[in-house]
């Protein structure tokens, strides 16, 4: 039965003023001597600087700890922070004196001395477990340590073999959430969009105290669709049809583009798409000539390679292998990087190509096939092309191989362990991906950005002619990212998918995720605009808030910079539940207050509220 929950609309005053320095909202505790710490640094710490959180990190050993009314949450990153049980005792009157929440986390499990488990189990329906099935199970990707026991008597919401994981409980006005273990958070178990991440934002929004905020991601949806080689004849209809009928349901795809494997036709297509703004597109490669050999057949999902022979054009760039694909940012076939003569030869003829084709806006996003780039393409796309956005799952100059490692980077891969770069489940290559952080290569700035969910249908979305099996997968994956307030991409490829799929099926998947996305009210986007966003998110962070109850004003203090408005999502409460809101940001270069005026109330759905941004 859907409850309704009362929403205080916001009125917004955008009045910069230099800001002073303000306290904490959130406080993490630690103790720099222990060893446990390090679960602050891997598994904590990047979630909150993802989620937007505004937050202090207190060493216990040199500092301190104590909390203010400014204080709406502290957490505890690992156990045994307070060496004392009177020490714990006054600094948890502290807590209750000012409404303050509480969410805590075990020291990890060392050695033999715990328990594992392969999944988890929900139990209890509550705010921080709204969005998954209760009772219900979570299987992990490996198996997460836990404490033997837990003596500790809270409301139980997950457990895991009889032994609870997340339990909360009230002490006077403080809530409280308290973690057996933080290992899920790690890829060895689950990780970052592994389906766990809305159990850690949503205790600390249950636990702080309302109202509070994050600066979080809106619900930004794009498309992504690798491979392309405009096959859309097969079936009698235009080479991109299925573009267009993407774009009716709000999904403008970003198209990395097989350049020679577009006819005339193709082309002519694409500009128009380009031109409205209904897709985006850059070269991927050169494409898929049509070889008289087998050798491409292990990489194809048609089985025989000569099966539907593609158009290459016939003024194409000379050929530079003798099996499979075309390459032009790097040597694929030989793993390595084209020399810096081959390397401006091939970025030229892609260029020329482009040229052209003109008017043929190009996106300021790149990918290249198998994520293969040398640094010495980066000068050229950089300065000649003006590309801002990169996908990257690896090092530059080395091949897309189990051997080599995923992409040091933010938020999530920077501590732990690099797994493999490919989909190998044996070298964790199968957990989700997701990057948002900056990378310099060869002096050359860029935003590297994108989202994979592979650990559901494998590498990606993988839709075919079952309609109902291909919208369940493409929701499991756009949910996982919304869900973890990350950008969710519905991610394919047109030769290994999309071209073997009957048009009116296409038609029908398409508005069968549009619908049933609703519900998110999410915002779809171009890649180019999703990923200017987030880029804003990098550059800008909110430092503080604070709250006026005589004037029932918000007001947030904002640095850094933005070249596009941002949002951060505001939580409130009342004996009807929690609610939240959207709030904009504008632009800004430098600190930053907003007031934010709270007034008034209005009944309105449960199903995860959210506003659109305003345009």
């Amino acid at each position: 039965m859907k409850k309704n929950f009362f929403r205080l609309a916001i009125l917004l005053l955008f009045l910069p003023y230099p800001v002073k320095a303000q306290e904490s909202n959130v406080l993490v505790l630690f103790r720099g001597t222990s060893p446990d710490a390090k679960q602050v640094t891997t598994c904590i710490i990047p979630w909150l600087e993802h989620l937007g959180v505004p937050f202090r990190t207190i060493d216990a050993d040199r500092e301190k700890p104590s909390v203010s009314s400014a204080t709406a949450l502290v957490i505890l990153g690992h156990s045994n922070i307070f060496k004392r049980q009177k020490h714990w005792k006054k600094f948890e009157k502290e807590l209750m004196l000012n409404e303050t929440g509480l969410m805590a986390f075990e020291s990890p499990v060392h050695g033999n001395r715990g328990d594992s488990a392969a999944e988890v189990r929900f139990v209890q329906q509550h705010y921080i477990t709204q969005q998954h099935t209760v009772p219900g199970t979570f299987a992990f990707t490996g198996k997460m340590k836990l404490p033997r026991k837990n003596s500790r008597q809270g409301e139980v919401l997950l457990e895991a073999g009889g032994v609870p994981v997340l339990q909360i409980d009230e002490k006077g006005a403080s809530r409280r959430v308290w973690w057996s273990t933080a290992d899920w958070m790690s890829t060895y178990v689950s990780g970052p969009l592994g389906g766990m991440d809305d159990l850690f934002w949503r205790s600390i929004v249950w636990a702080a105290r309302k109202p509070f905020v994050m600066h979080c991601l809106p619900p930004l949806v794009t498309m992504r669709v690798d491979d392309v080689a405009g096959r859309g004849e097969i079936w009698h209809q235009t080479p991109l049809y299925w573009v267009g009928v993407s774009a009716k349901y709000g999904f403008k795809p970003w198209l990395g583009l097989f350049i020679y494997n577009l006819t005339p036709a193709a082309v002519n297509e694409l500009r128009s798409y380009l031109l409205s703004g209904d897709a985006t597109a850059a070269p991927h490669a050169f494409g898929r000539p049509n070889r008289s050999n087998q050798r491409a057949d292990g990489y194809l999902k048609t089985g025989n390679a000569d099966d539907y022979p593609f158009w290459y054009d016939t003024t194409a760039f000379r050929l530079r292998a003798t099996w499979y694909d075309e390459f032009i940012y790097f040597d694929h076939h030989r793993g390595k990087p084209w020399s810096e003569e081959e390397a401006i030869a091939g970025l030229e003829a892609a260029d020329q190509w482009w040229k052209k084709n003109q008017p043929l806006p190009m996106s300021k996003y790149l990918i290249a096939h198998f994520y293969e780039m040398a640094e010495n393409n980066f000068p050229f796309i950089s300065e000649r092309w003006g590309i801002e956005y990169l996908a990257l799952g690896h090092p530059v100059n080395l091949p897309y191989a189990d051997s080599v490692p995923w992409l040091v980077c933010g938020p999530f891969r920077k501590h732990e362990p690099p797994g493999t770069c490919t989909s190998n489940p044996a070298l964790r290559g199968n957990r989700p991906v997701y990057y948002a952080d900056f990378v310099t290569i060869n002096g050359c700035k860029l935003f590297n950005c994108f989202t994979e969910i592979r650990d559901d249908a494998g590498y990606e979305w993988a839709p075919d002619n079952n309609v109902e099996a291909t919208v369940e997968r493409a929701v499991r994956q756009l949910r996982r990212a919304l869900d973890a307030k990350a950008p969710a991409v519905l991610f394919t490829h047109e030769t290994d998918y999309i071209y073997r799929i009957r048009p009116e099926n296409w038609e029908m998947i398409m508005a069968g995720i549009r619908k049933a996305i609703n519900p998110w009210n999410v915002i779809p986007l171009t890649s180019d605009s999703a990923l200017r966003i987030v880029r804003a998110y990098s550059t800008s962070s909110l430092d503080s808030y604070s709250f006026s109850g005589e004037n029932l004003t918000l007001t947030l203090n904002v640095k850094g910079y933005a070249d596009v408005a941002t949002t951060a999502e505001v939580f409130t409460e009342t004996e009807k539940g929690i609610a939240s809101q959207l709030v904009m940001i504008r632009p800004h270069d430098g600190p930053l207050q907003i007031p934010v005026v709270l007034k008034g109330s209005r009944v309105f759905p449960e199903q995860n509220e959210r506003l659109p941004l305003k345009k």
